[in-house]
């Protein structure tokens, strides 16, 4: 009894496996099924890739969860006009006058200056009025809608020897550091937005450090182009008076006259040269009195020890001759004592 009862548990064990092992088995199918299909609906696989890829309205479909709507986009707004349309040009000139009114056409050419709304940049007087010949020279900024009309002032002042005038077009450069300034400010605006969702202390000095470098950047553009509006704005004009006697004469370029002037450039610079050596005389006068003063007193001091010497030497021989006759006197008064001839009486 008690064997059946086991066989019978067993076959019932049996029979439980099978159920569990089939209801399995469907289920994987199913899953599989399933699967299939969904990949189906997404794509194929692509051997060369070595994934599923998705077909280009894979997309189109997808709903977003609950709660995880994305939020509208903002419009975006046209950037404003950030390049120049108008040509960059830099006026730079010079000119030189001569006058007989030094100090009359200074003073014009100040108040010229000032008038046009201008400024000096930088100015030198040299020479004397009491000898002439004095020399200024003026850098004078001037406004560029008024640079034409105080060229044309300025040259009715003294008589224009040269006028030179430079047009340098820089709007190519203009546009360049335009150009460069709006990528800057670009990079700028992403590193700030990468700043802000810096996760580590070390991400975020990568980027403070990266943003200092575009500012620096910047900064030295800013200049630049500010520069480069103060030349435009502002004119450069060189101004060189000079004072003579008589303006300069226009002769025509011809052999005599070459010969001429060569003439009188040879006989002016040894007028020059004559007018030099008597200034320098004049100039070491009083030194070579002193250096002919000291000289007079030692030629006196050594004539007077040479005179000494001569004395000294005349006067000692003297003295020996002297010495000489006193001893010979002696000398026969000695033998007329001592001679004892005959004596006739």
């Amino acid at each position: 009894m008690r064997n059946k009862v086991l066989k019978l548990l067993a076959l019932l064990l049996s029979a439980a496996f099978i159920l569990i092992g089939c209801g399995s088995a469907t289920e994987t199918s199913s899953t599989a099924d399933f699967a299939a299909e969904k990949v189906a609906d997404a794509g194929g696989f692509d051997a060369k890739l070595g994934s599923f890829y998705a077909e280009d309205n894979s997309l189109e479909d997808y709903e977003e969860p609950v709660g995880m709507e994305a939020e509208p986009a903002e419009p975006v707004e046209s950037e404003p006009e950030e390049y120049t349309k108008e040509r960059k040009i830099v006026y730079t000139s010079s000119m030189s006058i001569e006058t007989k009114k030094f100090d009359e056409d200074i003073k014009a050419i100040r108040e010229l200056v000032q008038a046009n709304g201008g400024y000096y940049e930088s100015s030198s007087v040299s020479g004397n009025a009491e000898y002439g010949g004095r020399y200024a020279s003026y850098s004078a900024r001037i406004p560029a809608n008024k640079y034409q009309g105080f060229m044309d002032s300025l040259g009715g002042i003294g008589s224009v020897t040269s006028c030179d005038e430079n047009v340098d077009d820089i709007t190519s450069q203009y546009v360049d550091v335009q150009a460069r300034l709006k990528s800057l400010r670009t990079k700028l605006a992403r590193l700030e937005e990468l700043e802000a969702q810096a996760e580590t202390v070390e991400d975020l000095l990568a980027i403070e450090d990266r943003i200092n470098d575009v500012q620096y950047d910047l900064e030295n553009y800013t200049a630049q182009l500010r520069l480069y509006d103060d030349k435009v704005d502002y004119c450069t004009v060189t101004i060189n008076v000079n004072e003579v006697v008589t303006y300069s004469e226009v002769k025509k370029d011809t052999a005599w006259n070459r010969f001429a002037e060569a003439f009188e450039d040879s006989f002016d610079s040894f007028v020059a040269f004559l007018q030099g050596l008597v200034v320098a005389l004049i100039y070491i006068l009083p030194y070579a009195i002193i250096a002919a003063v000291i000289l007079i007193i030692v030629l006196l001091i050594t004539k007077k020890k040479r005179t000494a010497r001569k004395r000294k030497s005349t006067s000692a021989p003297s003295e020996n001759k002297k010495l000489d006759i006193d001893s010979s006197d002696k000398k026969e008064k000695t033998s007329s004592e001592k001679y004892t001839g005959p004596n006739y009486k």
